[in-house]
């Protein structure tokens, strides 16, 4: 018996619906930050709203993730992709540890915006909340499209 085996397919669904959230979250911050950028900055309490939402909905995707990762490495990695395609195996990995890079790029952000405002501080604006962002936005695209990925070869293989 594995750690929540039983719950699997539900806990990854949840892990999608979270998703979901994360990213219309994440594309609006972006929107807004790019604004701040042409100097339109009446619309900073919604921007800071969804940067709640984006934070505590990748804090949330992060930990169902971990908790349906047992489940996964022993019924989908050992058995479909390990004797398969080991080379799928090597790109979860890869997205994992996007993934925990994503978590302290997202900690950085999320520190930098609470302490500055886009008006007046216009070097940490560009300098660290537009890379911040930037780099964030095409980590989770990329865990996005990669997870998708993996679930259709998984499919494929079944």
């Amino acid at each position: 018996m594995v750690f929540l085996e039983d719950v699997y397919e539900l806990g990854l669904l949840l892990h999608l619906f979270v998703t979901f959230v994360l990213v219309g979250s994440m594309t609006h911050n972006l929107i807004h930050v790019s604004r701040y950028i042409r100097g339109k900055f009446a619309r900073q309490k919604q921007e800071l709203l969804h940067m709640k939402i984006m934070f505590w909905s990748y804090l949330v995707t992060y930990i169902i993730g971990a908790l349906i990762y047992p489940a996964f490495r022993v019924h989908i990695r050992a058995t479909a992709f390990d004797p398969v395609i080991p080379w799928a195996t090597g790109l979860f990995e890869v997205k994992e540890h996007w993934g925990t890079l994503g978590l302290a790029v997202l900690l950085s952000w999320w520190y930098i915006r609470r302490s500055i405002n886009p008006e007046t501080d216009r070097t940490h604006l560009f300098f660290g909340c537009l890379p911040l962002c930037l780099i964030f936005n095409v980590l989770v695209w990329y865990k996005i499209v990669v997870g998708c990925w993996l679930t259709m070869l998984k499919g494929a293989i079944s």
